[in-house]
């Protein structure tokens, strides 16, 4: 039996859509429904009936349990079969791959000493693949943000992601002059983002959780900036912030990881305001196949990262 068309049919059944079972698999749909065929071929029956909503065959329904059990066991024995290497326990962690410079250092390290005989596989990537992930790529636990959860999947808030302002301190005195002491000291309270239209503005995608938040505060401040580049990665777009190109909104949780000393070394070139928390942007959550649950040290490594924003949302967090 061939895996991926297993992995390629449980994503038809739980999207109820070739279009966007495809899209989520990463494939086109003419190839998706060509696995779908083979996999009828293969087993001499139907498994879908190719109506709107498409829905699945009483062959399908039953051979659905199957399938999930089958790339179960295969998990199982992937997992079983890294003891050789890595120990007696497996985890497998998704997670955003900005959220996983933050806290990993924190975190993983004093885990792993705790439990020295656990092998921890990670994957990293943004919220909405990682989401598809748990359902196809075995993976047992995401921690990332995630507007929306499907049902199932248990969400846990972990952290609110409040946003920062990045201004160039050359932009900053372009636009305030002589005022720009009396400004700068204003904005620590709080930056009045209007302020800024017309200065230059680092774009992220809005599919991913740091464009949706740009968005909102866009929305929110009813202003349209001019956009000088677009870039996915958002330490990447920090850094071009941090070189003068133009304004860029950081989410506080990235920053207040970095060591005093880096941030001072930022601020030498960047001015740091606080934005007001817009409730409609992504938080940092956890979230988990409601089917699965969380077991053994997959559970423990939970409670860890669960530990660690409680810590740092009381502001009792130490710098490596």
């Amino acid at each position: 039996m061939d895996f991926t068309l297993l992995k390629s049919f449980v994503a038809v059944a739980e999207e109820k859509s070739f279009s966007s079972a495809a899209k989520n698999l990463f494939i086109s749909q003419q190839t998706l429904s060509k696995q779908i065929a083979k996999l009828e071929e293969e087993l001499d029956t139907a498994l879908f009936l190719r109506s709107r909503p498409l829905t699945l065959t009483p062959d399908g329904r039953q051979f659905l349990q199957t399938a999930k059990q089958i790339l179960q066991l295969k998990q199982q024995y992937e997992e079983s079969s890294s003891k050789s290497f890595s120990g007696s326990s497996y985890i497998h962690l998704g997670m955003e791959h900005t959220i996983a410079r933050a806290i990993l250092p924190h975190v993983l390290p004093r885990f792993l000493k705790m439990h020295p005989d656990t092998y921890v596989k990670l994957s990293e990537d943004s919220p909405d693949v990682m989401q598809k992930s748990i359902s196809y790529d075995g993976v047992d636990l995401v921690i990332g943000s995630l507007g929306n959860t499907p049902d199932r999947f248990v969400s846990v808030p972990l952290c609110r992601k409040e946003q920062l302002l990045v201004v160039p301190k050359a932009i900053m005195d372009a636009l305030a002059g002589e005022h720009a002491a009396e400004l700068r000291a204003r904005f620590t309270e709080g930056a009045d983002l209007s302020f800024f239209e017309s200065a230059p503005f680092i774009r992220i995608p809005r599919q991913s959780s740091g464009g949706r938040a740009l968005a909102s505060y866009l929305k929110y401040y009813d202003i349209n900036p001019r956009f000088v580049c677009e870039l996915t990665n958002i330490e990447n777009a920090f850094q071009l912030a941090n070189s003068g190109l133009g304004v860029f909104i950081y989410a506080r949780v990235f920053w207040d990881m970095l060591s005093p000393e880096m941030q001072e070394d930022y601020r030498k070139n960047v001015d740091i305001f606080p934005l007001p928390y817009l409730p409609d942007t992504d938080d940092v959550c956890a979230y988990y196949s409601r089917e699965t649950g969380l077991h053994g040290q997959t559970l423990e490594l939970f409670n860890s990262i669960r530990d660690f924003f409680d810590a740092y949302q009381r502001g009792e967090l130490p710098h490596q």
